[in-house]
């Protein structure tokens, strides 16, 4: 019979799991805008819905909140905040400085067989017509390069920096060929120059992509420069 040291910690782990599982699922619900923005999720509800205690609910919450796609309010339950482009130019700009010195990091360890290897990504992703495939082709093309890096604390602060800006893009609903055309052009351009061996010259291509994603993020959701959505709700006020 176990003793009640291995039962407590059986316990942990079962309710441990639970709470990833709970994460998970309210993760995609946000990220799929099965919520609205300002709109609360509460605790009891939640539990009620997925037949678990308020426990598991209340730790996704708290990890969700950690990622930005809750804001936690006593008494009230947990937000689902606006979408902000002032989040927007600031997840591209941290990813402006932590991507290139991630390439930079890893430049000298790009084998000739990554590069072969990350040619098939975009091969696949120039082809493909699943959006779901296409984007976690891009995320692959990305981590592949960056995991190079050795460099485990950036890649969590970037995985959290590219979890915020999914909510962006699943909102955009879809992504227009031009667009999808355009990322697999620039992932080549990065490789053929990685390939000569230009690592300015890659990096500059990768500063220059994600400049380009924030651009066409900010114009597809419709945010612009003549009327910005944090503006305007400011001038409302």
């Amino acid at each position: 019979m176990p003793d009640s040291s291995t039962l407590a910690e059986s316990s942990k782990l079962v309710r441990s799991t639970t709470a990833v599982d709970v994460a998970r699922i309210l993760r995609d619900r946000i990220l799929s805008g099965h919520y609205a923005e300002d709109q609360y999720i509460r605790q009891e509800m939640i539990a009620q819905e997925l037949g678990v205690s308020r426990i598991p609910v209340r730790e996704a919450l708290a990890q969700l909140e950690a990622e930005g796609l809750v804001i936690r309010e006593k008494y009230r339950g947990a937000l689902i905040p606006k979408l902000s482009l002032s989040e927007i130019e600031e997840i591209y700009e941290m990813r402006g400085m932590i991507e290139p010195y991630l390439l930079r990091t890893a430049f000298s360890n790009i084998t000739p067989e990554v590069i072969a290897s990350l040619r098939e990504v975009v091969d696949k992703s120039r082809v493909t017509d699943d959006m779901g495939e296409w984007a976690g082709l891009n995320m692959q093309f990305h981590y592949t390069l960056y995991g190079l890096a050795g460099r485990p604390l950036s890649l969590q602060i970037l995985e959290n920096l590219l979890v915020r800006a999914d909510r962006y893009l699943k909102v955009q609903r879809f992504l227009s060929n031009e667009t999808q055309k355009e990322s697999d052009a620039e992932h080549q351009r990065i490789l053929d120059l990685i390939e000569e061996g230009d690592e300015d010259g890659a990096i500059e291509a990768l500063r220059e992509h994600i400049s380009w994603n924030a651009q066409d993020l900010r114009r597809t959701i419709g945010f612009n420069d003549a009327a910005p959505a944090d503006k305007a709700d400011k001038a409302k006020g």
